[in-house]
């Protein structure tokens, strides 16, 4: 088994189960009590990548609050403190099996395609509601046409 997944099963056993069992909302995992658990040395980047990962959370249920301690470059440190956010067991499934699903591609985009089709009808379109938004004045050839009108104006 890859030291990644035993990272993930050993902490999700250890400290995120127990945590969630208990109702605790926050669970604070130190990088350097990892590695003493499972017995390792020169495995702090594995560790800490894995803590830091998506996949990880994912899986284990959580979220990243924030990362404590550790060097000023905010890199590999035993001793930097992981913050998760315990998610409730069903907000955990859903989120898994809302990011879990992959579509290759980018197929997902051509679903937004025209969604907002009818809040931009409103504004007269997307660009007129853009021009609006942005506060734009003329559009460099209607500012030059009204320039060469000034010119005009001025010397006749």
């Amino acid at each position: 088994m890859a030291p990644t997944d035993v990272t993930k099963k050993h902490v999700i056993a250890t400290y995120v189960q127990p945590a969630r069992s208990r109702g605790e909302k926050i669970v604070q995992i130190r990088v350097g009590n990892v590695l003493k658990d499972l017995g390792w040395t020169n495995r702090t980047p594995s560790v800490f990548s894995t803590l830091s990962s998506r996949a990880f959370q994912r899986e284990a249920g959580v979220e990243l609050i924030e990362k404590r301690g550790g060097p000023a470059s905010g890199g590999p440190s035993t001793t930097v403190q992981f913050v998760f956010r315990v998610l409730d067991a069903g907000i955990a499934k859903q989120v898994t099996q809302a990011t879990g699903k992959r579509i290759p591609n980018g197929a997902g985009l051509e679903k937004l395609y025209g969604v907002l089709k009818d809040a931009y009808a409103e504004f007269g379109g997307g660009e007129a509601y853009l021009k609006a938004e942005r506060n734009w004045g003329p559009d460099v050839w209607e500012r030059y046409e009204q320039e060469e009108r000034a010119r005009k104006e001025n010397r006749g």
